[in-house]
């Protein structure tokens, strides 16, 4: 008797854990990309090496139905490099998304964790060094991402709260929380967003503030107060000629706007953003090597114009222009680069595709150091002179 109420038990348990795994799902994907790049000009020398167009990762995403149109979701993202399979994001395990949440089809979306700004989940795909120009690479961004519309930082100990979509009309919030016994608003990020999609037309705009930025975004550990490997520098949050001398700066103010209209196969889009870098000379910049002693503030203008053609359904072809001027700090002067993105994507399957993209950079005037301007399309291997040609040619899997 004691045998068969056993078994009762285990058969019952046993349905009640079908039925939960029917309610629930887990999901592994990725992206493995590789391709040949060529620089024409590394600090004056010729570059070949293996890269990736696309950032190839591997992420687990899960989803529990609780019932009533409410779910538990999360998402573990890992980032590294095709080339030597290391960690990407600064070495951490999970360093491109991070994050737990519950998600209602009548409210929206609340998660919790390290993710992307809300402005770049809504804005990014107005750009094509976010979209098509290797969005892994930061070759095809504005003046190497200092808009974050390529999401060169994360937002970590963050939470965000995405609007369910009413007829096109999406909107969203996010707030980082610095870390910081005593001082609540150190290290914190504000963000916000809004997009609407109907038909041919979408438009999307999203406003970032970040306190202490050197820190809290360009650095990995947002409640950190000294430098972290990042992927710009293994000592140095923000080594980089184009903005890096701005390290010391208080706050950064990001705002950006776009929008793109689709006319049969083709898509013209437009995008603007608007970077500045306040209160220089507020914050202790560790490890940085290359930031003068500026006051005041930096700002950042760019604009981006770009075409896509899908001249079949296999063949995608892309072009984009992108300026940049840097108003300077203290009177120093001022920056000003020109951008061209070229590409071709042929996917064979819904799964594989072969690329092949060029980009050109130009630069003139003072830039964030000081010094002449040069060409920089990665943010840290910039060019000997003003001008910088680079190409990379490979393919992408996705799973």
């Amino acid at each position: 008797m004691k045998m068969k109420k056993t078994s009762v038990a285990l058969l019952a348990l046993g349905a009640f854990a079908g039925a939960a795994h029917a309610q629930s799902s887990v999901t592994l994907y990725g992206i493995v990309d590789a391709g040949i790049l060529f620089n024409n000009n590394v600090k004056g020398l010729h570059e070949y090496a293996v890269s990736q167009a696309n950032s190839s990762r591997w992420g687990l995403k899960g989803t529990e139905d609780l019932g009533g149109g409410l779910s538990a979701i999360f998402t573990l993202e890992n980032g590294y490099t095709t080339g030597t399979g290391a960690l990407s994001q600064g070495g951490l395990e999970f360093g491109r998304k991070a994050f737990v949440g519950l998600s209602s089809t009548t409210f929206g979306t609340l998660t919790v964790g390290r993710q992307y700004s809300i402005s770049n989940d809504l804005t990014s795909v107005f750009a094509s060094g976010a979209d098509w120009a290797a969005s892994g690479l930061s070759y095809g961004t504005r003046a190497s991402d200092v808009d974050n519309v390529d999401t060169s930082n994360r937002v970590q100990n963050s939470l965000k709260y995405t609007s369910p979509n009413y007829n096109g009309l999406q909107a969203g919030a996010l707030y980082s929380l610095g870390g910081q016994a005593g001082d609540f608003t150190r290290n914190s990020v504000i963000d916000g967003a809004v997009s609407y999609a109907n038909g041919p037309i979408h438009l999307g705009a999203g406003y970032t503030f970040v306190k202490d930025p050197y820190y809290a975004t360009y650095g990995n550990q947002g409640n950190s107060s000294s430098p972290t490997s990042s992927a710009t520098g293994a000592n140095d949050n923000m080594n980089n000629k184009i903005y890096g001398g701005y390290a010391t700066a208080g706050s950064q103010q990001i705002i950006v706007a776009g929008g793109s209209y689709a006319i049969g196969p083709a898509t013209v889009g437009l995008l603007y953003s608007n970077t500045q870098f306040g209160n220089l000379g507020s914050v202790t910049a560790v490890g940085q090597i290359t930031a003068p002693k500026y006051t005041g503030n930096a700002t950042f203008n760019s604009g981006e114009a770009n075409l896509k053609y899908q001249v079949n359904p296999a063949l995608l072809l892309a072009a984009a222009y992108i300026y940049t001027h840097n108003s300077g700090a203290d009177n120093l002067g001022s920056a000003k680069y020109n951008q061209f993105n070229l590409g071709a994507i042929y996917s064979v399957s819904k799964r594989t595709s072969f690329y092949a993209i060029g980009f050109f950079e130009t630069a003139s005037g003072i830039d964030s150091t000081g010094k002449k301007a040069v060409a920089d399309l990665s943010g840290s291997a910039y060019s000997a002179d003003n001008h910088q040609l680079a190409a990379i040619v490979g393919i992408t899997h996705r799973f």
